[in-house]
């Protein structure tokens, strides 16, 4: 059993300009908001998670020009990542990097987690991935 064994599928993120203005969008198709938007100054980020059955999408924002966010944006890009829990993190990720992905956000805690550590990893087909510890 390998480190990747037991990543489990958490949500998918979205990148938007404007979290309010693509709300009523998602309700449309049988989103609901699961919480309040919340402000995560290390991911640079303004966030909403959203769920329609067993699928959870993250809404996400920039806080300033320099969020990573905006480079996605830019590009008309609006799916941003997935992401994954993850039973061993630091395990994950060096076996990622092993495979060929690169390190775009080294593990640091996240709000949205409570805490939890989350690192963004470049998979060599250029789809962005965010791991998140469980614990």
């Amino acid at each position: 059993m390998t480190p990747l064994d037991d990543l489990t599928f958490h949500h998918i993120g979205i990148a938007c300009e404007r979290i309010e203005d693509e709300v009523p969008h998602y309700e449309r198709i049988g989103y609901r908001a699961e919480g309040a938007i919340f402000e995560d100054s290390r991911q640079v980020i303004r966030g909403l998670f959203m769920k329609a059955g067993p699928i959870q999408i993250e809404l996400i924002e920039p806080l300033r020009p320099e969020s990573p966010v905006c480079s996605f944006l830019a590009r008309g890009i609006q799916m941003y990542h997935q992401a994954f829990v993850s039973h061993n993190l630091r395990a994950a990720v060096r076996t990622l990097v092993d495979k060929g992905s690169v390190i775009v956000s080294h593990p640091k805690p996240a709000v949205a987690f409570g805490g939890r550590q989350v690192c963004f990893l470049l998979l060599p087909n250029r789809m962005l991935i965010e791991l998140i510890a469980s614990v």
